[in-house]
């Protein structure tokens, strides 16, 4: 019995290792399949996904449905990457608080950049200069929810 266990022990650790290789990585890959507003999604596996660092405006409010339709037109249907940061998890809704990913780029910031979202972002967030510029970026020239004073 012992032999058998050694014959198989390399295959048995190759696997694990892979598994906890997926159980201790940051970003995991999901399918959007709602858009519920200007910085909130859901997943196939039903989870509900709050874009971290950003605030769109709420529905009624002056371009909320612009936010909403440019984040369904960018997510919608597609394979993201979702990235949990260190020190936030969930809000008070219970909604997942995360980094999401296409194609290497940040949406979260992507939407700060399209003055569909302002910053919420704190100096001790992960990606606090992406989100900071891209405010800048979006004041600068006056778009979206910048465009009136």
């Amino acid at each position: 019995m012992f032999k058998k266990l050694l014959y198989f022990l390399p295959t048995i650790l190759l696997i694990l290792a892979h598994f906890s290789q997926f159980l201790l990585s940051k970003t995991q890959e999901h399918f959007v399949v709602k858009v519920l507003d200007g910085d909130t999604i859901e997943l196939e596996n039903g989870d509900k996904i709050r874009l971290l660092g950003i605030d769109a405006p709420e529905i009624g409010e002056a371009f909320s449905q612009e936010a909403k339709l440019a984040l369904e037109e960018i997510l919608l249907g597609n394979i993201v990457k979702i990235e949990k940061d260190e020190n936030l998890d969930k809000d008070k809704y219970g909604r997942l608080l995360r980094y999401v990913f296409l194609e290497e780029k940040l949406v979260n910031c992507e939407m700060v950049k399209l003055g569909l979202a302002k910053s919420m972002a704190g100096k001790d967030v992960k990606y606090y200069e992406c989100f900071e510029k891209a405010e800048e970026e979006a004041r600068i020239k006056k778009v979206g929810i910048w465009s009136s004073s």
